[in-house]
Formats: structure tokens, sequence, C-alpha cells
């Protein structure tokens, strides 16, 4: 075969590759998108008390979620047994486990409700819970479809799943203005989940268990578990401190700069979480060393949240004064913050997927249980002094715990991590210069002219994406950033 021959062939893999990596980033990125989308309509319609109370129903919710794409599902992908006996073993796990926890939840509602002073906060929580069972049944699904390796076709699941949920989410918004539209919104995306996935992709429960294989998920997931609740806590007590020390408007308030800056970065680092966890979990299968994906992920997240991060900054205010209600001004303190905690976070989202490839999910539960204690104690000191003092109080707890992190892969998971730190920095050196730049082109006179609000930031953002593509080009070129990341 020539040269030529084999040139061709390359490029056209290297295509192929490339045009999966983006299919699949697309599809896990879009359920971000539709989140942020669905926030952002909520803050256009409704005040900050009523979407502050959506929000405090949102995070007890979110404790349930955690049962879902943790735990069991990360063993359904990494355990060696029979493929038929390990997820039908886990359908009946995680069903139970979710639905007893969803049970839970419905039973403290009306208390809650009472305690925070929030109305209608015990009927949106039971609303919520009672979905979700089955939203653990969309999980299991496809954690079953990953590891059948039917990659291509979950990813196209998950696409028109998040696709008719943000199209459905923002026609209700639209027309009703209501936190009801929120809960029914939810309701669409379970529901259509659950029938594409189940039904489409054939991933039918059977009624097959085995009690070791249970014994086996439970220890494996438990230490999951736990270091979940617990990142939990470092993430969403602020919320609960603040309807207990404030008012749900100061929750709608915070929640809503929170998800300004981290619903641009989620969109990146959800997604590469699950990316991770396959990959992590693919490689320990093979019995090749970790610490190519932990470089290639750190820099790779690194820099991408550094780069969105920069956009909400420069142009947050923009945003706001465009689209928002004026009252939502005042949360733009938050937005900055949790941008930077955003880039911050890269090495700490790596924790867990490494840890759960090497099977010492212990170790994960160690981690989390320190982020927890730095983060609770730094929100017990901050609430009372407001919004401001809690936001940018979390961002410095988490570049401390990313620090901690990369320690702990090295010293307990025995992975190089130099090649990951190294990459970690020059990221976050880019970041800076994407930032810098983009700070003196919005503040230059080609931005600053009589054109509309509207127009000025759109031409902004899309001289942003240019001038991203440029740097992204560059850390390709460098090695920092990497198309391998983007698959499952």
């Amino acid at each position: 075969m020539s040269v030529a021959v084999l040139r061709r062939a390359n490029l056209r893999i290297v295509r192929n590759r490339g045009g999966f990596a983006l299919f699949a980033f697309s599809a896990r990125a879009l359920e971000q998108v539709s989140t942020l989308v669905i926030t952002l309509l909520a803050a256009r319609f409704l005040e900050p008390a009523d979407f502050g109370v959506f929000s405090l129903a949102n995070v007890f919710v979110i404790l349930v979620q955690t049962l879902t794409y943790t735990g069991i599902f990360q063993f359904v992908l990494v355990a060696k047994a029979e493929d038929s006996l390990v997820v039908s073993t886990c359908f009946w796990l995680i069903l139970a486990l979710v639905g007893a926890a969803s049970l839970f939840l419905a039973a403290i509602a009306f208390p809650l409700e009472w305690l925070f002073g929030a109305k209608e906060l015990g009927l949106v929580l039971l609303l919520l819970a009672m979905a979700q069972p089955v939203a653990s049944i969309v999980a299991w699904s496809s954690a079953t479809l990953l590891r059948r390796q039917a990659v291509a076709l979950n990813f196209k699941f998950v696409f028109v799943e998040n696709l008719v949920a943000l199209i459905s989410g923002a026609i209700l918004l639209w027309y009703w203005h209501s936190l009801y539209a929120l809960v029914a919104a939810r309701y669409v995306r379970i529901l259509f989940g659950a029938v594409l996935f189940v039904v489409a992709g054939r991933t039918w429960p059977m009624f097959q268990f085995s009690m070791a294989l249970a014994r086996k998920a439970t220890v494996f997931s438990s230490n999951l578990y736990g270091s979940r609740f617990l990142a939990f806590l470092a993430r969403y007590a602020g919320d609960v401190m603040l309807g207990l020390f404030h008012s749900p408007a100061d929750v709608g308030l915070y929640r809503f700069g929170n998800r300004i800056a981290t619903g641009a970065t989620d969109i990146l680092t959800q997604p590469m979480s699950n990316f991770a966890a396959t990959q992590f979990g693919n490689s320990a299968r093979q019995e090749q060393d970790l610490a190519g994906p932990l470089a290639r992920f750190s820099g790779t997240v690194a820099l991408l949240t550094g780069m969105a991060g920069a956009v909400i900054i420069v142009f947050g205010r923009d945003i706001v004064s465009a689209f928002f209600q004026p009252s939502y001004l005042a949360a733009l303190v938050v937005t900055y913050a949790m941008s930077l905690r955003g880039v911050a976070g890269a090495g700490q989202l790596l924790v867990e997927p490494a840890f759960a490839a090497l099977d010492r999910t212990h170790w994960v539960m160690m981690f989390n249980l320190i982020a927890a204690a730095l983060s609770v104690a730094a929100i017990l000191i901050a609430t009372p002094f407001g919004i401001a003092a809690l936001a940018w109080s979390q961002a410095f707890v988490v570049l401390i715990t990313t620090i901690w992190g990369f320690h702990l892969i090295r010293w307990k998971g025995h992975v190089r991590v130099g090649p990951a730190v190294r990459k970690f920095i020059a990221a976050g050196a880019l970041g800076l210069a994407y930032f810098l730049m983009l700070y003196a082109l919005r503040h230059c006179g080609f931005l600053i002219m009589s054109a509309p609000p509207i127009t000025t930031l759109v031409i902004g953002l899309l001289a942003s994406a240019m001038l991203g593509l440029v740097f992204l080009a560059m850390a390709y070129r460098l090695r920092i950033f990497s198309l391998e990341v983007f698959s499952g």
C-alpha cells in the first residue's frame, strides 16, 4: 500500500473520529444547554422568589439524582461479570434505591416547606420526587447501552431526549409563566427519555438477580454514593443556608448567578465527566496506564472551562441587562466567582473516574469528605455576609481541593500526575491570555458603538467565538487540547 493511500486512510479515520467526537460532545452538552436555557427563561418570566422556590426544591431532587448516574451506573460500566447478569441485577438495585429515596423526599416535602417558610415548596418537591424512579430507569438504560458498546446509539438517544426537553421546556415557560411550568418541563424530559431508551434501545429489564453481584455492587457503590453526598453538600449547602438565613429570593439570585456561570462551564464539564468515567473504565479493564487519559482530560477541561468563564465574565453584565429583569443584576458577583470556580475544578472532576477505574472508591469518599468539610466550613462563615462572600469563598475552596485531588491520585492511585498538572497549568495560562484579549476587545472602540445593546452583544460573542477557535488550534498544536476526550 502506498504512502499516499495510507495518509488518506488515516485522514478518514481522524475525520470520522472528529465527527463522532463532536456529535457525542454535542449530545451530552445539549443537556446543559437545555438546563441553561430553561433557567434563563425562568429568570425572564419569574420573580427571584418564585425561581428561588424551584431552586430550593431542585437542590433536594439533585440529591436523589446523584443515585442515578454514579455508583451502580459506574458499576455497570466496569464490572467484569457476564453482561446480562450485571445489567439485570443493577436494574433492580437502582430502582429500589431511588424509589426509597424518592419516598423519603416525598415524606419530608411539607415539613421542608414549613422550615424554609417557602410557600408551594412542599407540592413542588412532592411532584418532582414522584418522577425520580422513572429517571433512574433512563440512567440504567444508558449505562446498559454503553456496556454493550452501543455508544453511537446512546448518544443519538441523549441528543434527541435533550432536544425534546429544550423545545418542550421553552414552550411551556413561554406560554405558562408559572413555577409549575418548570415542573411540567421536568416531567416531559423524564417520560420521553424513558420511552426512548427503554423501548427504542431495547433495554428491557429482566428477572435475573445475583445476590453475590449485588453485594459487590453495593460495596463498590457505597463509597461513591457517600462521596457524591459530600460533593452535594459542598456544592449546594450554600443554597440551603441562604434559604435559612435569608429568603427564597436570595436563593433565587444566588442560583441564577451560579447557573449563568456553571451553565456555561457545565456544558463542558458534565459531558467530560461521563466521557472520563467510560474511558477510564475501559483503560482499567484493558490494564492500561491512566496517566494518558488523566493528562488529556486535565488540559482539555481546564482550557475549555477557562475560555467559557472568560466569555461569561466579559459579557455577563451585557447579557443580564439585555434579557432579564434588572433585579437579577445583583447576582453578577456570583457569576464572576463561579466562572473561576469552574476552571479551578478541572482536577477535582477527575478524582472519581480515576479511583472508580482503579476500584479504590473509598479514596473518592475520603477526597470528598475533606472537600465537603472545607466547603461547608466556608459556607457557615461566609453566608451571614451575603451572596458575594459566599460565592468567592466557594471558588477559593474548589481551587484548594483540585490541588488536593491531583495529589491524592498520585499518592494513593499511584498514577503519574506530572503531565496532567503541567497541562492544567498551561491551559490556565492560555485561558488567562484569552480573557485579557477578550476584555481588551470588549472595551476597545470596535465594540463600543452606537448600535443597540443586543447587536453589540451578538458582535462581541461572535468575535469571542472566532478568537476562541484560534486559541483552540494553538492548544491543539501544543497538545494541551485533545479531541480524544470527546467520546464514550
